[in-house]
């Protein structure tokens, strides 16, 4: 089982040819509301591969709730969301002709979500904790905190890349971090951005995530690294979630890290296929029947 604390929000999404400059105002191809949230959609990507999924954190009592929730609610044990009096997280989303991506995330109810919620015998219940940094930080801290004196493994996925205590980072099980994020993680630490170069700083396990060029990792001393699936990219936006989410149910059900990997890159790459945030995450059915799993593993 997976506990995932982490964001929900509603992604207002642009369409646009390019991205706009400072002063500029452009016009865009396309619009929609999406359910979104770095938390909700590694909590979604991790139930559409299987996994079961308890989702932890904070709507509030505004009409964006029910769209921050729609899909979680059928997937995932939802129980656990608090309605809170701050408004609904929301994040305003460009894309370009090219499929990339420009994001500014208001957190509001996110950062009122209390790790309390987890309670102990939940806890020590799960196999996996999920976590992302677009909660209150000490939370974040608190919940890492707690699950290192379990048996459960601990993900932190460092986005948005703010500084946590080294000390802290060190208690996860396993960091991944984008390319970006490395860079940011290696400026605070003093060390090479790599993931071996990060691992061994920070002497717990690193997954970097590389775009178009896969994926590594570096456990115990063991270096891991995985292609990316090739595609025709339509949108980014939901491909690291997706890789995270699928990575944790990968793992949670037993499958190797490399092995998990590979599945998570098969399962970003089909998301990256896809127009949309929440609905471009693959169901496992969606991910076995890919021939480029087959691949990856071969």
């Amino acid at each position: 089982m997976i506990i995932t604390f982490g964001s929900i929000n509603v992604d207002f999404v642009y369409e646009v040819e390019d991205m706009p400059q400072p002063g500029q105002t452009l016009l865009a191809k396309g619009f929609r509301t999406e359910s979104g949230g770095k938390g909700a959609n590694q909590a979604l990507a991790a139930a559409r591969d299987g996994a079961e999924v308890v989702m932890v954190g904070a709507v509030g009592n505004d009409g964006l709730a029910e769209i921050g929730l729609q899909n979680l609610t059928s997937a995932t044990d939802i129980s656990r969301v608090s309605r809170v009096s701050e408004p609904t997280g929301s994040a305003s989303i460009h894309i370009d002709a090219k499929g990339r991506n420009m994001i500014v995330v208001a957190a509001c109810a996110n950062l009122v979500a209390s790790s309390d919620a987890v309670e102990e015998n939940l806890l020590q219940r799960a196999n996996v904790v999920l976590l992302q940094m677009e909660n209150d930080i000490v939370e974040v801290e608190k919940l890492i905190r707690r699950v290192s004196a379990t048996k459960a493994m601990s993900i932190l996925n460092l986005a948005p890349a703010y500084s946590l205590a080294e000390e802290v980072l060190s208690l996860c099980s396993l960091v991944v971090v984008n390319e970006d994020e490395a860079e940011a993680l290696s400026g605070w630490l003093g060390c090479g951005s790599s993931a071996a170069a990060l691992s061994v700083r920070l002497g717990t396990g690193v997954l970097r995530t590389l775009g178009g060029d896969g994926a590594e990792a570096c456990v115990e001393g063991k270096d891991i690294r995985v292609a990316a699936l090739p595609i025709d990219v339509k949108d980014t936006t939901a491909a690291g979630d997706c890789f995270v989410g699928v990575l944790a149910s990968a793992l949670d059900r037993g499958l190797s890290l490399e092995a998990a990997m590979q599945r998570a890159s098969v399962a970003a790459g089909i998301a990256c296929s896809r127009p949309g945030s929440q609905s471009s995450i693959p169901s496992a059915a969606d991910t076995d029947g890919h021939p480029g799993l087959a691949v990856t593993l071969a």
